[in-house]
């Protein structure tokens, strides 16, 4: 329980990063949804990794095949949202802001389960 605890407290600050990002690409300087999405997860990406392999995770593994374990589940949890985004822009027609908060929903819950598993999982031994 204490480990999901630090998951939500990471995410809560993630997700606050990388909408701010999101939204002040969108509103303040005019981007698409789309290319304003990329640049929001593009820049949460390396805030995520720190703060949950220090914090949530407390990982001693190998950093190196970690990051690219991180950077697999990131592109997968990444297309998910991408994907759900794109079909809430062109099919259900809401807001591009609500659009962005349901498919984020989508990223987080692949992104805490792969982690957990695959990620951060401790190293078995040899």
């Amino acid at each position: 329980m204490r480990q999901f605890s630090r998951y939500l407290t990471v995410g809560v600050l993630n997700t606050a990063c990388g909408y701010t990002v999101i939204f002040g690409c969108m509103y303040a300087l005019g981007l698409s949804p789309r290319i304003s999405n990329v640049l929001g997860y593009a820049v949460g990406l390396a805030t995520s990794y720190a703060l949950n392999r220090v914090y949530t995770f407390r990982s001693r593994n190998a950093k190196g095949p970690e990051m690219l374990r991180f950077a697999a589940i990131f592109a997968i949890a990444f297309a998910a949202n991408f994907f759900a985004l794109t079909l809430l822009l062109q099919v259900s027609r809401l807001p591009a802001g609500v659009s962005q908060v349901v498919a984020g929903a989508v990223y987080v819950v692949a992104s805490y389960l792969m982690s957990r598993r695959f990620v951060f999982a401790p190293a078995k031994p040899t």
